[in-house]
């Protein structure tokens, strides 16, 4: 009788647990594992503003809990160039692109779901080396919806506002421009690129009678990094404009690495520019993007440093001016490309200023290579001042 006991005992055990196996299996996360972009149901936010150009991969771990993994949206290096042009370049390489959050080519979060009929939420937060992300979102197997509002981590610059350094007469202020190379020759004599550089800053107009740096006074009022790692500026679209505009956010956003500041530009904003440009020279673009692409998923590296009269100057500096440079030489060997910028030169200058565009730049463009050539250093940025009250 025992026997039959245990025998009845351990017939109901197995059966107990194969039932709750079964029960188990039927529960089941109502989102498939699926990375989720701009063109299959993502809706991301950052700031409470739109962020495209990124995806979202979404892994369930069990019934409750999902992995995100955030990331900029792979580019393939032919949908830089414009629709309806041709290219004998048939590459096919995808490249990374910028992160969601500045500084961070991937982004995990573990998240708990609340599983409602088909549609999972979640909520919470996550912090890493400094930085706290606050995320809140749903997901259908249709698409995913995710808000973050991210605080970066603590540095010198998050949360300041800066100004262009002002001018006085015969000033380059706010450019800051470092080139070393041989001089080259020049009516007659030599001269040095810097000097050439400088002086045609500091004099030369570029547009309705205006040099660069008071284009630059015109159109720019204020840069502002924000501590959600957005660049925002108040700008004008053209120095006649009365009221000053600002900027929508993630256009541009930053990470400070090192001594190092890290600019991330929008891969979305810029494809947009390239589709309304002109016709180029496509084997000089796809040459450019070799030594461009690089910076859209890791940053564009900027030095800056600070002198004791409270001035910021941040540049890009050799390590990246130059291989564009080299990349660039070429174009000046061809007469046709260099009187073709003279002639865009004596344009912009005007009538009175044309005979001295030509006296004066056509000789530095010519002896641009040379000049690209032997340069120990180079360095090209904005001198600011921090926003005062």
């Amino acid at each position: 009788m025992s026997k039959k006991l245990f025998y009845f005992f351990t017939l109901i055990c197995c059966l107990s647990f194969f039932t709750a196996c079964s029960d188990d299996d039927d529960v089941k996360c109502p989102v498939e594992n699926t990375v989720f972009t701009d063109n299959n149901g993502l809706q991301l936010t950052y700031s409470g503003e739109a962020l495209l150009g990124k995806e979202v991969s979404f892994t369930s771990q069990s019934v409750d809990k999902a992995v995100l993994t955030l990331s900029g949206a792979s580019l393939n290096l032919l949908d830089l160039i414009p629709a309806g042009k041709s290219t004998n370049n048939t590459s096919t390489e995808s490249i990374a692109t910028a992160g969601v959050v500045p500084g961070e080519l991937t982004t995990t979060l573990n998240v708990d779901l609340l599983i409602e009929g088909e549609k999972v939420s979640f909520e919470g937060t996550d912090e890493k080396d400094g930085r706290v992300i606050n995320y809140k979102g749903e997901a259908t197997k249709d698409g995913l919806k995710l808000d973050l509002k991210v605080t970066m981590p603590k540095n010198n610059l998050a949360g300041t506002s800066w100004q262009l350094a002002p001018t006085g007469f015969m000033s380059v202020d706010p450019i800051h421009i470092v080139w070393n190379a041989d001089e080259f020759p020049f009516n007659g004599g030599t001269w040095d690129i810097q000097s050439a550089l400088l002086l045609t800053m500091g004099m030369a107009p570029i547009k309705d009678g205006m040099t660069v740096p008071q284009l630059l006074f015109g159109i720019l009022n204020e840069v502002t990094f924000l501590p959600d790692g957005n660049i925002q500026a108040k700008y004008k679209n053209t120095p006649a404009d009365t009221e000053w505009k600002e900027s929508p956010l993630n256009l541009a956003t930053y990470a400070v690495k090192g001594d190092k500041l890290h600019v991330y530009l929008n891969v979305n904003q810029i494809m947009a520019v390239a589709s309304k440009s002109r016709a180029i020279d496509l084997s000089f673009v796809t040459g450019l993007l070799k030594n461009i692409v690089p910076m859209l998923a890791e940053g564009v590296p900027l030095s800056y440093t600070t002198g004791e009269d409270g001035k910021t100057v941040v540049y890009l500096g050799k390590d990246v001016l130059l291989p564009l440079l080299q990349q660039i030489a070429p174009l000046f060997e061809d007469e046709q490309t260099v009187n073709s910028l003279v002639e865009l030169l004596k344009e912009s200058a005007g009538e009175e200023l044309a005979g001295l565009v030509e006296a004066f730049l056509k000789p530095v463009l010519v002896a641009m290579p040379d000049i690209i050539a032997t340069t120990t250093d180079v360095q090209i940025g904005l001198t600011l001042l921090p926003v005062t009250e």
